[in-house]
């Protein structure tokens, strides 16, 4: 059998978070975007989204974000403490909804 070659990750000069910090003061993105952007995979960029918006809190600064909305029906959940998209709506239960956006402010 074939050995493969150990992936070799390339060199960063900043961390992930800070990759993302970046990202999110220059405009304002999804979670997808910023997993395509930072080479990251979306499930674990919200991890990431949680813990900056608390050490973003410790700075003064804060963590916006831009509800996501039923495609169906309009209904935006403006409520919603959870970083993540719904997965489906209340009113209409259907699931094709937005993303919420994030930025820094």
């Amino acid at each position: 059998m074939k050995q493969k070659k150990p992936t070799v990750p390339s060199p960063r000069e900043e961390t992930l978070r800070q990759g993302i910090v970046a990202l999110l003061e220059r405009e304002e993105v999804t979670a997808l975007e910023i997993s395509e952007e930072i080479g990251l995979a979306e499930k674990e960029v919200y991890g990431h989204l949680e813990h900056i918006r608390h050490s973003l809190h410790r700075q003064g600064r804060s963590l916006t974000v831009v509800p996501a909305t039923c495609r169906g029906c309009e209904f935006v959940f403006a409520k919603r403490e959870r970083l993540k998209r719904p997965g489906r709506c209340p009113l209409c239960h259907g699931q094709s909804i937005s993303q919420p956006r994030y930025r820094i402010t």
